[in-house]
């Protein structure tokens, strides 16, 4: 963990990660770029939730699964029909 804390490339990464929400549109990225690691950052959360009940844990789960389900459909209902 000391060499990790003493890398530069790990502080420099903390700083741009930091300020890129701040910054006034520092780099102009199209709008699929965005959505697409939307989906790669939620994909990820989900894998590693169940890594963590399935690997770590030793138990099966369905209701991790319930619960992404359920918000996808919500979401689709939701765009489809209102346009969030």
């Amino acid at each position: 963990m000391k060499r990790v804390i003493r890398n530069k490339f790990f502080w420099l990464f903390l700083v741009v990660m930091f300020a890129l929400p701040v910054l006034p549109h520092p780099v102009r990225v199209p709008e699929y770029w965005v959505t697409l690691l939307n989906y790669i950052g939620l994909y990820s959360i989900v894998a590693i939730g169940l890594v963590l009940l399935t690997g770590v844990g030793g138990m099966t789960s369905f209701g991790q699964a319930a619960f992404v389900g359920v918000g996808a459909y919500a979401t689709a209902y939701l765009t489809t029909q209102y346009g969030v």
